[in-house]
C-alpha cells in the first residue's frame, strides 16, 4: 500500500484511491490532493533552501512556478532531502522560460556541489608552521608532493557564477547587480570548518592546484608563467585550510 501511496501523490496514478473512503471518485481525488498539495510544497521549499542564490536572481515566483513543475516531473529517489535535485541544474537548461539567463543552469549546478561538499568528509590540514618544517627538512623542495582532501574540485566557468554565489552570501543582494556576469572563472571548492568554502582563482593556481590533485611533485606541478607566484599561493592554501600532507618523493 506505501508503494501505491507514493505513486499516487507524486503521479497521476489512481489505483490508490479504493483505498480512500469516500462516496465518488472526484471525492477520493480531492481528499488525496490534500496530500499532493503538502508533499509538493515540502518539496519546492527544499528547492528553495538548496538554490537561494539562483532563487534570488530569478525571483520567488518564477523560482516556485518552475520548482513546482520540476517537482511533479522529478519524484525524490531518496528519503534524504538534502540530495534531492541533483538534476535540477539539467532541468534549468532546458526549461523554457529561463533561456534568457544562460548562466543559471551553472549557478544551480555549484549551489548543489556546495551543499554536497559540506555534507562531505572534512579532512585534517597543515598549519603554517607544519607546512614551513617540511620545506625546511628538505634541499630541494621541488620534490616535494602537497596533499589535498580528494574532495577538492575546480571548476571552469564561461560565466562568473562564482562571484554571484560570493556575492549572494557575503555582502547582500544588492552587490549581484554589480559582478560581470558576462567574465569567465575559475572556480576552487574545498570543504573547510565544517561548510563548502569557494574560492574564485586565477589560472595559473587552477593549474597548479590540479596538479597537486594528480599527487605532482611541486617541480611538475608549478605552471610555466611568469604570472604565478608560488609562495602567494601557498600562502592562500593554507589559510583555505587545503593542504593535508606534504611527503618527499624518493630518489635513487
Amino acid at each position: 500500500m506505501n508503494t501505491q501511496f507514493k505513486a499516487a501523490l507524486l503521479t497521476e496514478d489512481t489505483r490508490f484511491y479504493e483505498e480512500i473512503k469516500a462516496p465518488s471518485m472526484e471525492e477520493q481525488e480531492i481528499r488525496l490532493d490534500v496530500y499532493r498539495n503538502n508533499i509538493t510544497v515540502s518539496l519546492v521549499e527544499a528547492l528553495c533552501d538548496i538554490f537561494p542564490v539562483t532563487q534570488t536572481l530569478v525571483g520567488d515566483d518564477f523560482f516556485r512556478a518552475m520548482a513546482r513543475i520540476y517537482v511533479l516531473n522529478n519524484p525524490p529517489s531518496s528519503p534524504i532531502i538534502r540530495e534531492y535535485g541533483q538534476n535540477f541544474s539539467d532541468f534549468v537548461r532546458n526549461f523554457e522560460p529561463a533561456q534568457s539567463l544562460p548562466y543559471l543552469p551553472d549557478l544551480a549546478a555549484l549551489e548543489h556541489a556546495m551543499l554536497t561538499l559540506t555534507h562531505s568528509e572534512e579532512y585534517e590540514t597543515l598549519d603554517h608552521q607544519a607546512v614551513s618544517e617540511a620545506f625546511a627538512s628538505v634541499e630541494d623542495p621541488s620534490v616535494l608532493s602537497l596533499g589535498v582532501p580528494p574532495t577538492t574540485q575546480i571548476l571552469v566557468s564561461p560565466f562568473a557564477i562564482g562571484s554571484l554565489y560570493q556575492a549572494h552570501f557575503s555582502d547582500g543582494h544588492q552587490r549581484l547587480n554589480q559582478v560581470d556576469i558576462t567574465k569567465s572563472e575559475y572556480l576552487l571548492l574545498v570543504k573547510s570548518h565544517l561548510y563548502g568554502q569557494l574560492h574564485v582563482i586565477d589560472k595559473e593556481e587552477a593549474i597548479f592546484i590540479k596538479n597537486l590533485m594528480q599527487e605532482k611533485t611541486l617541480e611538475n606541478a608549478i605552471p610555466e608563467s611568469d604570472a604565478f607566484d608560488l609562495g602567494e599561493t601557498l600562502a592562500k592554501l593554507i589559510e583555505w585550510k587545503i593542504l593535508t600532507n606534504i611527503t618527499q618523493t624518493k630518489t635513487n
